[in-house]
């Protein structure tokens, strides 16, 4: 257990720092190349600044670690530290991103024992300078208490175990197997902060749940954000695991709309076998809102049977498909308790008729569109 601590450290923050926005594979590195940092827009703030290269200043990162008060901090909002953290990756500033992430405190007790430990978090993971452009910034929804409080409570455990540190004298190298062990599950939360007598120093009155799209070299991306304004440090925001949670949203619903696409591809083979005419343009809905110009030959109840019989909690799903002559062209699906939208082809919207085809159009953002907008572009494409 000699160097437990630089470890969790190291686990700590490479679960954090650009585990989204920030060193990827396939990365340029280019120290003498200008890197591009753009403004998002919003509709509260519509300026157009563009800082290249290493003029970043750090005021803008002052601005986001401001030890002055709640309201204040949430005067500029929370843009300003999404901003931020992806100039830090732009530069490939370890430091500079951490920031964003966690209190000073927390931030200056990692470093601090890193250093102890002989480890250099900026020589072990500073990142390629990258050149990321955000594009727009979508907030989806605010966060609630209950969501917000495990971050607290992060920090809570974080910030005690440093004054543990300090209150066994400030020297790593110095402490005993069962004191590094107290401060490896005091620092990964293994312990109740109620039983460990820890502080409660971290508060946060408000937060979102933010959605960030961006270019990389000009390709179109994605992020996603928890932000939460921390009483006397400003906004701090995550993303650790909030990708990963929106991915395996946005997989399952394709995954669906694939599912369904096949069920209705079933059915519809069935019903031709059968002699029924399946010919013409028309949509087939979870229900009746949702069908349009249906010829009279074709038993819709029977359809939605097959595909409920082919996947069991479709129950948990409205969709509609898109049928051209027998063959379903189009599935957009959406979840009940989320309004999680699916597509097949992923991420295509309906485009045109061409004859007997119908043309899709890919596109970036699929939360741009609900089920009754894409409902109505596939009417209006048929007509």
């Amino acid at each position: 257990m000699k160097r437990i601590l630089a470890i969790v450290i190291a686990i700590t923050v490479m679960g954090t720092v650009f585990s989204g926005c920030g060193k990827v594979k396939g990365s340029k590195k280019d120290d003498d190349k200008d890197v591009v940092v753009s403004e998002a827009k919003s509709d509260n703030d519509s300026k157009d600044e563009t800082t290249q290269g290493d003029d970043v200043s750090d005021s803008s990162l002052n601005n986001v670690d401001s030890s002055a008060d709640s309201d204040n901090a949430s005067s500029y909002g929370y843009e300003d530290v999404i901003r931020a953290y992806f100039d830090a990756n732009n530069e490939g500033d370890v430091e500079k991103s951490i920031r964003t992430m966690y209190p000073d405190k927390a931030v200056d007790g990692m470093f601090k024992l890193a250093e102890l430990q002989g480890a250099d978090i900026e020589k072990e993971l500073s990142g390629n300078k990258t050149n990321y452009v955000i594009t727009d910034i979508v907030e989806e929804g605010p966060m609630t208490e209950k969501e917000i409080e495990p971050f607290m409570i992060l920090f809570d455990q974080m910030a005690g175990a440093f004054d543990k540190i300090e209150e066994y004298g400030g020297d790593v190298q110095a402490l005993s197997d069962e004191q590094r062990e107290e401060l490896y599950n005091l620092f990964m939360g293994y312990t109740d902060p109620e039983e460990d007598d820890i502080d409660r120093i971290y508060h946060a009155a408000e937060g979102y749940d933010v959605t960030v799209y961006y270019t990389n070299d000009g390709e179109p991306d994605e992020d996603y954000f928890y932000v939460y304004n921390v009483e006397g440090e400003g906004w701090k925001l995550n993303n650790s695991m909030r990708k990963f949670a929106k991915k395996a949203k946005n997989a399952a619903s394709n995954s669906t709309a694939k599912t369904v696409h096949t069920s209705f591809a079933i059915a519809l083979t069935d019903l031709d076998y059968d002699g029924t005419d399946v010919s013409g343009v028309y949509i087939i809905g979870s229900d009746d809102s949702m069908n349009y110009n249906v010829p009279s030959t074709i038993n819709v109840s029977e359809i939605r049977n097959t595909v409920g019989s082919e996947y069991d909690t479709i129950s948990k799903y409205d969709y509609f498909a898109i049928i051209v002559n027998g063959e379903c062209s189009y599935v957009a699906v959406c979840k009940k308790d989320d309004d999680n939208i699916g597509m097949y082809p992923i991420s295509n919207i309906p485009k045109a008729l061409n004859g007997d085809k119908l043309e899709t159009e890919e596109v970036s953002k699929i939360d741009n569109y609900t089920l009754d907008e894409l409902f109505e572009i596939s009417k209006d494409i048929i007509e």
